[in-house]
């Protein structure tokens, strides 16, 4: 069973509380920016991504104020000067994030107030967290507005136009090293994710892979075969060879056991022995 939620019914904390809580983790963007008076401002969005690489641009979302409607210093200063930076946020550095989401007035410097250092950038006025492992200087690319209420959102899209990444989290195929850059993200209420605590790899196929579609639907509905071992064997761009031995060695045994030995065999990577158990399973008359 699933409760459902019809947006139309429910009030604007209500649909926030439940966006921020579900659609996580949401990596941080701590953004600066600075006014036509030459005011710097910082503040961290959480409705932040990338949206492509040529040209590479990312976005996030400053919305209206949920109270008066009124919009963020990012957004005005951003509005005038279409200019901003991007610099990531790292385990280190989560309470001065936290901080820099006061509501200070216009004119603070929330660098200032977190104790964090104000670096250079290149092509743009803002400068960028010298504390960050990961920055980007960025230009605006447009500003998209979905809405004149409270809470309403302001995608703001962004082209970079450099970047400034730590040495010692990048390697010689200028790949970030993820257990280096140590990123936070958010999650609803006061919750934080390190991404440290819940890395794990899992490699994209390089070909196109067989599908659900090709597994018989004994296995389909193994309860000792999870989904994801599921993904692992379809994955394959063409059912593999019948493996001998192990089908000599594994004829005549019971489903159940069989299933029992396919898991172990995909979580050994041995897909081909694994296709050969299920051979052997769909030819079981259990």
């Amino acid at each position: 069973m699933k409760k459902q939620f019809n947006p139309s019914n429910y009030d604007i904390r209500t649909n926030y509380h439940l966006m921020i809580s579900g659609i996580s983790p949401r990596p941080i963007a701590f953004v600066s920016s600075i006014s036509l008076e030459k005011d710097v401002n910082l503040a961290p969005y959480s409705f932040f991504n990338g949206f492509g690489a040529n040209p590479p641009i990312v976005g996030f979302s400053p919305a209206l104020s949920g109270r008066t409607g009124k919009p963020k210093d990012t957004l005005l200063n951003i509005q005038d000067t279409k200019e901003f930076t991007i610099s990531i946020a790292n385990s280190k550095m989560v309470g001065q994030v936290s901080l820099s989401s006061c509501e200070y007035k216009r004119n603070v410097d929330e660098f200032t107030k977190t104790g964090l250092t104000k670096e250079n950038s290149t092509f743009v006025k803002p400068p960028f967290v010298k504390e960050s492992p990961f920055s980007m200087e960025c230009k605006l690319y447009d500003i998209i507005h979905l809405g004149n209420k409270p809470a309403s959102g302001n995608l703001i899209l962004g082209e970079i136009v450099n970047f400034h990444i730590s040495n010692d989290i990048i390697d010689e195929k200028n790949i970030v090293d993820p257990h280096k850059l140590d990123a936070i993200s958010r999650l609803g209420g006061s919750w934080y994710s390190k991404s440290k605590n819940g890395l794990f790899e899992y490699k994209k196929p390089r070909h196109i892979g067989l599908g659900f579609d090709s597994i018989p639907e004994k296995i389909l509905k193994s309860k000792i075969i999870t989904a994801n071992e599921l993904s692992i064997l379809s994955s394959v761009e063409s059912k593999p060879d019948i493996v001998a031995n192990v089908y000599n060695k594994y004829n005549g045994e019971k489903m159940s056991n069989l299933e029992i030995v396919c898991k172990k065999f995909i979580e050994k990577d041995e897909l081909d022995s694994a296709w050969t158990i299920i051979s052997l399973i769909n030819e079981s008359s259990e």
